[in-house]
């Protein structure tokens, strides 16, 4: 399994470094991380191959070949695994006195909060699109417009907001993407499932 970093995560903990805060910093690294723990352990205990882990800025994905050919239980433990993760650690900083308590705990809730969204690619979006897959181009839809109309607002109030702007424009980017390969990602799905029609053979013509 390979590890990576996305690009985007460059000018994104560079909008953090340079408000000044590099604790903050350092404590969005380390939350990252243990988020993308929990769906790593999680995609463990299911037994599922995972191929990729790359860091995000709003927490992670891991790349699971066939992932919508998993049960429905495991591919929705594997989605809760990042939340919970965050959830845990949100519960010890609440239980224990340790300098930076507060920014940790804030932190955590943020995370949380946006993870539990249902938007894509956030975690809340992925476990509605369990329940409901023929869903998907509405849920990308909607994640696409909530994710500009929340870039535009963020813009009036550069440049402190400059890390979460980072964020909202990266989201609506990857609805983007989703959005305009949908069609090349709905034949993969055929594919895997085995409904997609074979091609005619001529049997004259084969060697």
């Amino acid at each position: 399994m390979k590890y990576r970093m996305h690009p985007v995560m460059i000018p994104f903990l560079l909008a953090i470094i340079a408000g000044g805060n590099v604790s903050f910093y350092a404590i969005v690294l380390g939350s990252l991380l243990f988020h993308e723990a929990g769906h790593l352990l999680a995609a463990k205990w299911t037994g599922a191959p995972v191929r990729q882990c790359v860091i995000m800025p709003y927490g992670g994905e891991i790349v699971i070949p066939r992932f919508s050919r998993l049960p429905e239980k495991d591919r929705l433990l594997i989605i809760a695994g990042g939340p919970a993760a965050t959830l845990l650690l949100l519960i010890i900083a609440l239980s224990i006195q340790m300098p930076g308590r507060d920014l940790l705990i804030s932190t955590q809730l943020a995370l949380l909060g946006m993870n539990l969204m249902p938007l894509l690619p956030l975690d809340g979006g992925r476990a509605a699109l369990v329940f409901f897959p023929e869903q998907k181009i509405a849920f990308i839809l909607i994640s696409i417009a909530v994710s500009a109309a929340t870039a535009i607002f963020l813009a009036l109030y550069l440049p402190q907001s400059a890390p979460y702007l980072f964020l909202a424009l990266f989201l609506l980017l990857q609805n983007i993407l989703h959005w305009r390969y949908r069609k090349y990602e709905r034949i993969l799905e055929r594919v895997y499932s085995g409904t997609f029609p074979k091609p005619a053979v001529d049997r004259q013509s084969r060697l």
